[in-house]
């Protein structure tokens, strides 16, 4: 009989199991919560997995759209570049030839007639619209003490402008311009014949050329902005190598997933959202040669003023607008030797406008960027990973980001607001020129302007608010003595009022009109040297007038506040778009024989002086005005002409932060390159590097066109200020709300 003692000991002996079972109990909570928290770190970890493949997917697509907008960009610039270049040449060497208001006094070699900026009131329509006239010594041909540019400002500013009539378009040129010197070697009367139609001709040749130079660039343009612009936004675009964006968008989201996330996701389960394909904006219906309806063409109609000559008893100039009529060809064209005459011909045909109005052949500044289309790419992928311990199974994951290019500049609008968000395609306006000094915008055959607007004949902003341009007396009386100067023995016969040349120039004979006898239509097809700057083609040299050429282009002021530029574009992506997008969805480019265009300054098959010109850069066309002697001895860009960029690093105005957790702009950057590509030389910063880099920088300040993220509502708000101070509103294609 068991007693209570015992009992009680027997109790306590049983239980000894009771902390077993609790464990096996209280297992079972803690596996569940392991479980959990291996469930929840798993969704986590795949679900963050997703979004930062999403975001490298859209940043890839951004940075490929970010390409083709700096290539645009630059190709914007050369455009400019070209522009000026036309300008300076009508402006700077077709007025230096006249005694009395010109500011350079050929006697003195100093500044005449006062202040050596404001233009002078009194003879307003010389410096309106010079009439070109370039038969002066010291040109080369001219004869000795022949001069009929000594007046150039009494028969300057003929009331502008009608329209030139409607000629035929370009191709189809039959390269009849040839040599025109021998033409001046003839007697005395027969130069006083021939002088008009040469001033015609060769006037002629500078505009066609820069015709012809912004065609091709502009041609560029349309077959790049289009590829980027596909019929619908899901659609693919293409990027500067030719390559579809969508499957490198693709590529990378797959490369950066989890295995579970890589295994889960379908072929419809990934997708891309490109704005510039939204019907508002993308290529559809927009005619043959013209950009995608986000860029709008900036067409022009400039108005050029020619120096002809009656002849009598003596050579009597005048003043005619340039154009196609009877009334405005020189008046002795049909009695001059027969290669003047086939020259004037030659040119008449590509004078005029051609239908319809937007043909890349008929003058143009370039493009401008339609604000209200905004560049930005989305992406986004959906999962179902399957996760060890789900009671649900597989789990659904959702991810999307967008990334757009910003901080680069297209180039400047033509008006200072883009007040219509309805019309994309026409352009910028109303409002005021931010180039005041350009000529007039024209939209259709009945809207060319004011016929007495005094910009029409060409001309350009050195830097914002200027009111002068190439008016400017300085910058008159700077080029004036720098083309005499050219010819270090020329003087002034006084009694004539005229120049003599008194010997010749043992250099290259400049200035000499033979060095543009391959303009305007031996330069831009295969085979061409794709050269349309002055070149001493009797030996084989580079001209000394090329390097005044060139530094009239170099970066200005205002350039470097409205323009990305791309000082390494050669190596950058030249190459990129000749051997990638050109033989890919650009082959087209091609139909037409044309040459893709590098730089201004570019000259096939040639390299001397450390120079590869058939790399020629913006870089390069700094070191040659660096380095030129005559610029040094005759042009003062340190005190005069300060408008100048002096250094290519002047060009790296984009956005650079100040590092990773600091986006603000860093203004120590700003125009600076602290340091250089693998293989440039510190002390010549412009040669060629086997490692280019955008901006030819590796740190320091920037160029073109940065990636940042944004938001859907972001994308879907009214933006400040968007079409110009006071004009602001949604853009044109936001995403849509299912995306």
């Amino acid at each position: 009989m068991l007693t209570k003692h015992s009992t009680f000991i027997q109790n306590i002996n049983n239980s000894k199991g009771q902390v077993a079972l609790f464990i096996a109990l209280i297992f079972q909570v803690l596996f569940l919560f392991f479980a959990m928290v291996i469930n929840v770190g798993l969704l986590v970890h795949h679900k963050i997995n997703l979004q930062n493949s999403v975001d490298l997917a859209a940043y890839y697509g951004a940075m490929k759209q970010a390409e083709g907008l700096n290539v645009i960009a630059h190709t914007n610039y050369q455009i400019r570049q070209s522009w000026k270049l036309l300008s300076w040449r009508y402006r700077m060497l077709g007025s230096a030839g006249d005694f009395f208001e010109h500011p350079y006094n050929k006697t003195t070699k100093q500044l005449q007639n006062g202040d050596d900026d404001a233009i002078n009131m009194s003879a307003e329509k010389f410096y309106n619209a010079p009439a070109f006239c370039i038969t002066y010594v010291p040109f080369r041909p001219m004869p000795p003490g022949e001069n009929t540019c000594q007046n150039v400002a009494k028969d300057s500013g003929i009331p502008l402008f009608k329209v030139p009539a409607v000629m035929i378009d370009l191709p189809g040129i039959s390269y009849a311009v040839r040599n025109l010197s021998a033409a001046l070697r003839s007697n005395a009367i027969q130069r006083c014949k021939d002088f008009g139609s040469f001033n015609y001709v060769m006037l002629g040749k500078f505009a066609v050329a820069y015709n012809i130079d912004q065609a091709n660039r502009m041609l560029l343009i349309s077959y790049l902005s289009q590829a980027m612009s596909p019929g619908s936004p899901e659609a693919d675009f293409y990027d500067i190598d030719g390559k579809s964006v969508a499957t490198g968008m693709k590529t990378t989201l797959v490369n950066n997933l989890t295995s579970a996330n890589k295994s889960s996701m379908g072929e419809s389960d990934f997708k891309t959202y490109n704005s510039l394909g939204d019907s508002n904006c993308n290529k559809v219906g927009v005619q043959a040669g013209a950009p995608a309806k986000w860029l709008a063409p900036i067409k022009i109609m400039p108005g050029f003023v020619y120096t002809d000559t009656t002849c009598g008893d003596s050579i009597k100039p005048l003043g005619k607008i340039m154009g196609t009529e009877a009334g405005n060809l020189p008046t002795h064209w049909q009695e001059t030797p027969m290669d003047l005459q086939n020259a004037v011909k030659e040119i008449i045909p590509f004078i005029g406008m051609r239908q319809p109005l937007q043909n890349i052949y008929n003058f143009s500044l370039g493009v401008e960027k339609n604000p209200w289309c905004m560049a930005y790419v989305g992406a986004a992928a959906t999962t179902r990973p399957k996760i060890p311990f789900s009671p649900f199974g597989a789990v659904e994951l959702k991810a999307r980001a967008f990334y757009k290019p910003f901080g680069g500049r297209i180039g400047p609008w033509y008006f200072d607001k883009w007040v219509s968000r309805e019309t994309p395609g026409r352009g910028s306006g109303p409002g005021q020129r931010l180039d005041p000094n350009t000529s007039p915008r024209i939209y259709d055959v009945g809207n060319v302007g004011d016929p007495t607007d005094p910009n029409r004949a060409p001309n350009f902003s050195r830097f914002t608010g200027d009111t002068l341009g190439l008016k400017s007396r300085r910058v008159l009386f700077q080029y004036g003595r720098s083309i005499y100067g050219l010819d270090g023995t020329w003087a002034r016969d006084s009694n004539l009022q005229s120049g003599k040349a008194v010997g010749a120039s043992s250099i290259d004979e400049s200035p000499n009109f033979d060095h543009w006898k391959h303009i305007p239509f031996h330069f831009f097809e295969k085979g061409d040297s794709q050269d349309i700057l002055a070149w001493d083609s009797e030996k084989n040299q580079p001209s000394r007038m090329r390097e005044l050429e060139l530094s009239a282009i170099l970066p200005d002021a205002y350039d470097l506040a409205y323009y990305s530029i791309e000082p390494n574009f050669y190596q950058t992506y030249y190459t990129r778009i000749r051997d990638g997008f050109l033989k890919g969805p650009g082959a087209g480019y091609y139909n037409e024989k044309k040459e893709f265009l590098g730089d201004i300054g570019t000259h096939k098959g040639f390299n001397t002086g450390g120079v590869n010109y058939d790399e020629f850069s913006v870089k390069d066309q700094y070191a040659v005005v660096e380095k030129s002697e005559h610029l040094k001895a005759q042009i003062d860009f340190k005190n005069k002409l300060t408008y100048i960029s002096q250094k290519w690093e002047n060009a790296l105005t984009g956005w650079a932060p100040k590092n990773l957790m600091d986006y603000s702009l860093d203004v120590d950057k700003f125009g600076k390159c602290a340091t250089y590509p693998k293989g440039v030389d510190v002390n010549n910063s412009s040669a060629n590097t086997t490692v280019p880099t955008s901006g030819h920088c590796v740190s320091g300040g920037s160029t073109g066109f940065s990636i940042k993220m944004v938001s859907s509502d972001f994308l879907k708000s009214s933006i400040d200020d968007i079409g110009g101070q006071g004009v602001s509103g949604p853009i044109l294609n936001p995403p849509p709300d299912d995306f």
